[in-house]
Order: C-alpha cells, then sequence, then structure tokens
C-alpha cells in the first residue's frame, strides 16, 4: 500500500473528440471541450490528474500529452470504449485507462463483444471500468442472468457517475454492497462524465500515489474512494444545450465538421430543418424521458437485489 498522500483524479472526462454516435451523418461533437481546456479545469478544481476518456477515441488524450504548459505526467491516457453484449445488442461503456495508441486500436477491432475487450485488458494488466452500468440495460436479459455477466467481466464499476440519476449511482453503490457481503468484490470509481468544462472533477476517484501510474495501480488494487456531485436534470439539461448551442454556432458560422462542401451544405440543410424541433424543446424531452427510464430501471435493481440467486453467483464466480 503506497505511503503517498491522498490525490483526486476525475477518471471520466470528454473533449472535443468524442463524437457522438447518434445523427452521426450530420457530423455532430458530443462535447466541444479544448483538451488543454479540461486539463486547466481539472488541475484547478483540485484534481492532481485527470483521465481523457473520449467515445472510441484517444487522438484528444495523446494531443493533451504535446501542448505546451501541460505536465503529462498528470494526464492519464482513456478510452470510453461502447462494446456488445452480442448475444443481445446491449452496449455498455467500459473506460480503459492507462493505454497507448496501440491498446486503442487493439480495443477497437474488439468492441463487438465485451467479453473480447474484458479479456484483452486483463491480459495487459489496464485497469478497466464498467461506466453507468445500468444506464443501457433494458431486461435485455433477466437481471441475475446481467448481474451474473457484471460479476464475470468486471473487478470496477462507476459507483459515482456525474452525469446520471442519483438513484442509479445508488443502485450500483447498493450492488457493490451486496456482493461485498457475499465475498466479491466490486471496486468503485468515479468520475464526472463531463461534457462541458463547468462539470469537469465534479466527481472523482480518490488514492494514495505520487504519480499516474501508482493511482492507477492503487484503483486497480480496490484501494480507493470515490466522491463528488451529479449535475441533476436541470445540469444535465444546461450541458446538452450548451453543446446544441455550439454545434449549431459552429455550423453557421463556418467552422462546422462536416469534410468537404457537399457534406457541409447537407449539415445546413438537415440543422436548419430540425432547429424548430431544438427550440421547442425536443432535447429537453429527450434527457428527461432518459432520465425518468434510467430511474425506473434503477428502483427495479435496487428492489430486485434481495431476491437474486447469491449462491448460484458465488459458485460461478466473478471476475
Amino acid at each position: 500500500m503506497s505511503e503517498a498522500a491522498p490525490v483526486r483524479a476525475d477518471l471520466h472526462v470528454h473533449t472535443r473528440y468524442s463524437g457522438w454516435r447518434h445523427l452521426r451523418f450530420i457530423h455532430p461533437r458530443d462535447c466541444y471541450s479544448e483538451p488543454k481546456a479540461v486539463y486547466d479545469a481539472a488541475l484547478a478544481r483540485g484534481m492532481r490528474f485527470v483521465a481523457i476518456t473520449d467515445h472510441d477515441a484517444v487522438e484528444g488524450a495523446l494531443r493533451l500529452l504535446e501542448e505546451p504548459g501541460v505536465d503529462s505526467a498528470r494526464v492519464i491516457v482513456g478510452e470510453e470504449v461502447e462494446a456488445l453484449f452480442p448475444e443481445t445488442g446491449q452496449w455498455v461503456h467500459v473506460n480503459v485507462l492507462g493505454i497507448t495508441e496501440g491498446d486503442h486500436r487493439r480495443l477497437q477491432a474488439l468492441k463487438a463483444d465485451v467479453r473480447d475487450v474484458a479479456a484483452y485488458c486483463r491480459e495487459r494488466g489496464l485497469l478497466y471500468v464498467l461506466n453507468h452500468p445500468f444506464q443501457s440495460y433494458l431486461g435485455q436479459k433477466p437481471l441475475e442472468a446481467y448481474i451474473e455477466d457484471l460479476l464475470g467481466l468486471f473487478t470496477h464499476v462507476e459507483g459515482l457517475n456525474g452525469g446520471v440519476p442519483e438513484l442509479q449511482n445508488r443502485a450500483v453503490t447498493e450492488l457493490c454492497r451486496a456482493a461485498a457481503a457475499r465475498g466479491l468484490v466490486l471496486t468503485q470509481a468515479g468520475g464526472s462524465d463531463a461534457h462541458r468544462l463547468g462539470r469537469v472533477g465534479a466527481a472523482w476517484t480518490q488514492a494514495r500515489a505520487e504519480t499516474a501510474q501508482e493511482f492507477l495501480r492503487e484503483v486497480r488494487a480496490g484501494r480507493c474512494q470515490v466522491g463528488g456531485s451529479t449535475a441533476g436534470t436541470l445540469g444535465l439539461l444546461r450541458d446538452v444545450y450548451a453543446v446544441v448551442a455550439t454545434y449549431y454556432g459552429r455550423l453557421y458560422s463556418g467552422r462546422g465538421e462536416a469534410p468537404g462542401a457537399a457534406a457541409y451544405a447537407l449539415d445546413a440543410g438537415f440543422a436548419t430543418l430540425s432547429l424548430p424541433a431544438a427550440l421547442l424543446g425536443l432535447p429537453a424531452a429527450i434527457v428527461v424521458g432518459n432520465q425518468i427510464r434510467q430511474k425506473v430501471v434503477s428502483r427495479h435493481v435496487l428492489a430486485r437485489l434481495a431476491s437474486v440467486d447469491w449462491k448460484r453467483l458465488l459458485a460461478a464466480g466473478g471476475a
């Protein structure tokens, strides 16, 4: 165990290199924060380290390492990999931390099956965390079967995500407690899941470490705590509308993401046609609907944990 002082890291942060898998044909970003601005915000809010975990991308983290004025020893290169349970089509997000560009390429080649992603991370000795475990769970398989999958694949889950309803974080915490009471350890990690600068550092993981490598090692060993706050529905609405406004602002000022004039014209046309829906509250309806859905699922999880056949799960073994 490290004798270093406890320090914090936001282990889940996005930059402008995070794309948006929905409506990707009009080239939106899921975040418009510059990596250097994210780094500065994290340090200003008391983080010793910051993990850049863009969606299926490492370019932002790698570029940050080369930025003037950046202490590369404080940067953790990570990636939020969208992987699948192929038998049901359910997607899950896996944060993989302390990676190289070669790791990124391999993870992208394996992400069609989350089991292959987990196996690769174990083989490489990488810290990997199941983010917001119940965000995409819609009963694709019975809850007990899903929990069995999680216990078989993961030793770390995101117990404090700054962008999901507090009830979902509570459901994850209760899952970890129920597992621990039966000798199965699920370590909780925390991160803001910030998609704008105002949320960077709002949730974090704490461990005793002097270097980023030591920090990841301590978290991997389970010697860490989580803390911070969640955005709540109003905070998420601010985040979403800030991203939408930035998209339109960049598009109409000639700074959009489309490659080539024809694609740019298509983006502008579709964006203009969809502008009334955005102004009339479609993004808000989507955010609120997702929040309600996640709360319903989280209540279901909390209600069912006591009836899970833990004896059978213990016999099956964990990751």
